[in-house]
């Protein structure tokens, strides 16, 4: 009987940052479905790179026990800085800074990296670009046709291509390093695996306009929703009432998450509906400033204004299970996790329109448009007035996607598209 053949994938960037959000929490469950599991013919194999050890190396088991269990509430270890490191940032210059990072990386590195490495990736083996890796170190322009040529095959787990789209709303430095990694799967990625349908055509309409002459081989794969989580305990929910009456907000505070909208309207009916509050849960993103302190000034926050970053799993899903109703006002989303993980909670959702959030949502959510105030103030009124007892009683007939089912899906397209007979030598 021939061995399973070898699926490696790339972990590095939901290890290294010290925070999990939607792409962290895909890498995070399909990891504690994967990694173990061969009765699909396949071995999966977390991974990353070491720059000091210019190899691949697997993950010791203190990592691969972080990877498992990592949770909203969870920090990476070790992220205490030296002092003299921060003194540099400070300092000096972009060039020494690179240096000193270097030369603090090399002193540091650890001898037992040694043990884990790995020989080159096997002939016919499989490479899943599954994490966030446009912000790692070693460039897919570099990494991806080294490994063509020597015959692994490549599939991308494909998320969206939101930095082309919108780099108005980007990091600065973030659109031209996606551009460069996104050009490099799409010159060797033998598959994409998209997260929609709308990720999907997004995707083939770019690389029909920069590669004319590229046919794209596309999946799409639906994602889940399951959260897992333990009893409840009351000295960890974090809001000072345990029946406290209110609005759910969920998403990195940043541009594109258009929590503005959300304040915006709460500033309007707060007098109105004196006993709802407004939850926003997310950690603090990037081109943010003034929204972060719009909310840290304003007279309602401890009160009936909470923003809660750093909680635990257990928590989200109960801040889901007991919210008046969750409401997601991105400009954009290429799936949007918080409409599915609300539905398994029976919240009932107000949804944004745009990207694939009516294709998270279906028919089981109100639908509005992020740039109008005026029309969505009038919709959260009229559900601030009302009991709902449609919506909630057709919510009951949702089904929950699984991360199971996720699995299974992953399972059956690299099936198709990669044999699964090549011995792992």
């Amino acid at each position: 009987m021939s061995a399973p053949t070898r699926v490696y994938f790339d972990v590095e960037n939901t290890l290294r940052v010290p925070f999990i959000s939607g792409i962290q929490r895909v890498v995070r469950e399909l990891s504690r479905r994967l990694i173990g599991n061969t009765a699909s013919g396949f071995e999966f194999v977390p991974v990353v790179y070491c720059a000091q050890c210019k190899g691949w190396r697997q993950l010791s088991v203190g990592e691969t026990e972080h990877l498992l269990k990592l949770s909203l509430g969870d920090a990476i270890v070790d992220q205490d800085i030296p002092a003299y490191r921060k003194l540099a940032a400070t300092l000096l210059g972009k060039k020494v800074k690179s240096k000193m990072r270097s030369l603090y990386s090399t002193i540091t590195h650890p001898a037992w990296h040694k043990d884990l490495l790995l020989p080159k990736f096997e002939p016919g083996s499989i490479f899943l670009d599954l994490d966030a890796s446009w912000h790692n170190e070693l460039r897919r322009s570099s990494l991806l046709p080294a490994l063509k040529a020597c015959g692994v095959n490549i599939a991308t787990f494909h998320y969206d291509i939101i930095p082309i789209l919108f780099p108005e709303m980007m990091h600065e430095k973030l659109p031209p390093i996606f551009t460069e990694h996104l050009h490099a799967q799409l010159q060797n990625c033998d598959i994409f695996i998209c997260i929609s349908r709308n990720s999907e055509n997004d995707l083939l309409s770019y690389c029909c306009n920069q590669f004319p002459d590229k046919k794209l081989n596309t999946r799409t794969i639906k994602l889940g929703a399951d959260i897992l989580s333990g009893p409840y305990v009351s000295s960890v929910w974090p809001l000072p009432d345990e029946d406290i009456n209110y609005i759910l907000c969920v998403g990195t505070i940043e541009p594109r998450k258009n929590h503005n909208l959300v304040l915006d309207a709460f500033d309007l009916l707060s007098k109105q509906y004196s006993d709802i509050c407004l939850v926003i849960v997310g950690r603090e993103g990037w081109n943010c400033a003034k929204t972060i302190s719009r909310i840290q000034k304003h007279e309602l926050l401890g009160k009936r204004l909470f923003w809660l970053s750093g909680i635990s799993d257990d928590v989200l899903a109960d801040l889901y299970k007991n919210a008046f109703l969750t409401v997601v006002p991105s400009l954009y989303e290429g799936f949007g996790l918080p409409v599915t993980e609300a539905l398994q909670r029976g919240c009932l959702i107000l949804s944004s329109d745009r990207g694939a959030l009516k294709e998270a949502g279906g028919d089981f959510v109100d639908y509005f448009n992020p740039e109008d105030l005026p029309s969505f103030t009038t919709l959260l009124k009229s559900h601030l007035s009302s009991k709902n007892e449609g919506i909630l009683n057709l919510l009951k007939k949702y089904k929950v996607p699984s991360w199971s089912d996720t699995v299974t899906e992953l399972n059956i397209i690299l099936n198709e598209n990669f044999s699964s007979d090549t011995s792992c030598k």
